[in-house]
């Protein structure tokens, strides 16, 4: 398989109206760091508005998120765990 494209990660089950938190994703490859969700969004939380929406990236799947922080947000699974 190529080398580039060796990583996979399957679209998360995340149920609308989950309080999700971002977080850093696990390194693809194994020369990279931990991947950041993005400028001011580690640690940030959010709700879920629609189910996961497959992408060609397999990085979990993209969700449809609300964040009293920075509003209306469209991100990946891989960056995102339910707050218990």
């Amino acid at each position: 398989m190529n080398e580039l494209y060796r990583w996979h990660s399957p679209d998360k089950d995340i149920p609308v109206g989950t309080l999700v938190r971002f977080v850093c994703a696990p390194p693809r490859f194994a020369d990279e760091d931990w991947r950041d969700p993005g400028e001011g969004l580690e640690g940030a939380t959010a709700i879920v508005l629609s189910g996961v929406i497959s992408d060609s990236y397999n990085w979990g799947g993209r969700f449809n998120l609300y964040s009293t922080e920075h509003g209306p947000v469209v991100h990946w699974g891989d960056f995102l765990e339910a707050v218990e």
